[in-house]
């Protein structure tokens, strides 16, 4: 075997600590930014404090200032703006470790996280609890870091840890994640005990199902199931168990009746070519899926698109839910910068508030949804209400509190424009 060259392995060594110099430079730079999100909490909690009329519309005006400006969802600016503000008003010990470099800022996220379970106002608990953890975070990994924070939260507060959990039962649910490539993940969140008694069985029918592959295989030896223990997972065990049916994958799709908007070419749905769909509000498609799915969709739509992907109109209708189809299928989501809510579970809303004049028009008219339409409705306090006003080529220019303006353009069908007008589209740019 041959050794590597002592030069070898002395630079080596020193990439990994110019790594290490380099982590804990970002983390004084975490350090700062905290600093500045805790003051916006701080200046928030001087205007109005929780309980008080307004509060819900100031903290959701301040979360999406945040959201907006730094483009990232409204659940991670809210993450953010909480975990500083704890980390600023209870745990001294841990915000000076990450000013220094000595955690990073995922070590210091799940440090406040399990924190959040002592009880509140207890200084000589919260004390205690950093004195134990800070250290042996600053020398270990981040799984490891949450593992033993959360043991000796359950060790300095057992009651308040049980009604935590308690509580938690209450926090149930079932959500959907986007993966790209045709692809979705499903979470489902729920008391631990049962989620992995649940993955055990699946396991073990997944392990099942590829010996008996195997045992019945024509060639011995050999594997009769050329899928991952992960694939039969989902192909002959999830998706069964969610589908309620025990036959094959396309019985399955034949029993699904989707509420969906897919926007798919004529040629591609005619089968003269395979293009990529677009499920709108969430990404693409492959072209038999989309259409698998055209197939059994109980009503259709012609979009007209110009040359940069802009939907100009649709198949004509009744007035009113005319409109309506243009503009889901012209905004596909909700208008507000950087929000994902698909357009058929949003409002159709003013932006010119009707009451004041606007027109039902569709350049007066656009998908938001519920929590984004609140930013801007009349009876809210001045010092918290965003204003929109909508451009001709349907770019809805929001203005927060303080007066800084984000533009948010339709999106354009890129998987259906001229390769040469790609590059000229600029969605991002708000016409006058």
């Amino acid at each position: 075997m041959e050794i590597a060259p002592d030069h070898t392995l002395r630079r080596s060594a020193a990439l990994v600590e110019e790594c290490a110099e380099i982590d804990r430079e970002i983390a004084r730079l975490h350090a700062r930014k905290a600093e500045r999100l805790a003051e916006r909490v701080r200046l928030l909690l001087d205007e109005i404090r929780p309980g008080q009329d307004g509060f819900e519309q100031a903290e959701r005006s301040m979360i999406s200032e945040f959201s907006v400006g730094l483009r990232i969802t409204a659940y991670a600016a809210a993450k953010q703006l909480a975990n500083a503000h704890t980390l600023h008003e209870r745990l001294p010990g841990a915000r000076e470790a990450l000013a220094a470099g000595a955690l990073t800022l995922a070590h210091a996220d799940v440090i406040v996280e399990a924190a959040r379970d002592l009880p509140a106002g207890d200084d000589a608990v919260a004390a205690a609890y950093e004195t134990a953890v800070v250290p042996y975070a600053s020398a270990e990994t981040r799984a490891r870091t949450k593992a033993f924070a959360e043991s000796v939260v359950a060790a300095l507060a057992p009651a308040t840890v049980q009604e935590q959990h308690d509580r938690a039962q209450d926090e149930r649910s079932v959500t959907v994640t986007d993966e790209g490539r045709g692809q979705a993940t499903l979470h489902v969140t729920g008391p631990a005990v049962l989620i992995h008694a649940a993955y055990d069985l699946v396991t073990q029918e997944g392990h099942a199902t590829l010996r008996a592959a195997t045992r019945d295989s024509a060639d011995p030896g050999t594997r009769g199931d050329a899928r991952t223990l992960d694939q039969v997972r989902c192909d002959r065990i999830l998706l069964r168990l969610l589908a309620g049916r025990l036959d094959n994958d396309a019985e399955i799709l034949d029993g699904i009746r989707p509420t969906v908007q897919v926007t798919v070419s004529a040629a591609t749905l005619a089968g003269i070519d395979d293009r990529l769909a677009e499920l709108d509000g969430h990404g693409l498609i492959d072209a038999d899926a989309a259409r698998g799915l055209a197939a059994s969709a109980a009503s259709w739509r012609r979009l007209h698109l110009d040359d940069a992907g802009m939907v100009t109109r649709t198949t004509a209708y009744q007035p009113t839910e005319a409109m309506r189809r243009h503009l889901r299928a012209r905004d596909r989501t909700c208008r507000f910068p950087g929000c994902r809510r698909p357009a058929r579970r949003c409002e159709i809303d003013h932006t010119y508030d009707h009451a004041r004049g606007g027109p039902t028009a569709i350049t007066n008219l656009a998908c938001l949804c519920a929590a984004h339409h609140a930013l801007k409705h009349p009876d809210i306090d001045p010092r918290w209400r965003w204003t929109a006003r909508q451009c001709r080529d349907g770019t809805i220019v929001w203005t927060t509190p303080a007066g800084v303006e984000y533009p948010d353009a339709p999106p354009p069908r890129v998987m259906f424009m001229e390769p040469d007008t790609i590059d000229r589209a600029s969605p991002s740019t708000a016409a006058a």
